[in-house]
């Protein structure tokens, strides 16, 4: 749970770090077997996940952003 302004930035450089080890293991793994990759990515997106969620109810867009996706479908 984020609670201040120093915890918004230490989820967003996570969420970062998190992204960057998607991407490695996409540029390893993915061309040698798609099925590996898809098992070893699942930790990493559910992290992701769970701090864009964090994120998104620190900063009060939770509702704002299914608002926003309901419009325009």
């Amino acid at each position: 749970m984020i609670e201040t302004q120093k915890g918004l930035l230490l989820s967003i450089e996570q969420m970062a770090r998190m992204y960057c080890a998607l991407a490695d293991l996409h540029s390893r793994v993915a061309p040698l077997n798609s099925r590996n990759y898809q098992v070893f990515a699942e930790g990493p997106v559910d992290e992701i996940r769970k701090l864009q969620r964090e994120i998104d109810e620190y900063l009060g867009v939770v509702g704002l952003i299914a608002t926003s996706t309901e419009a325009s479908s």
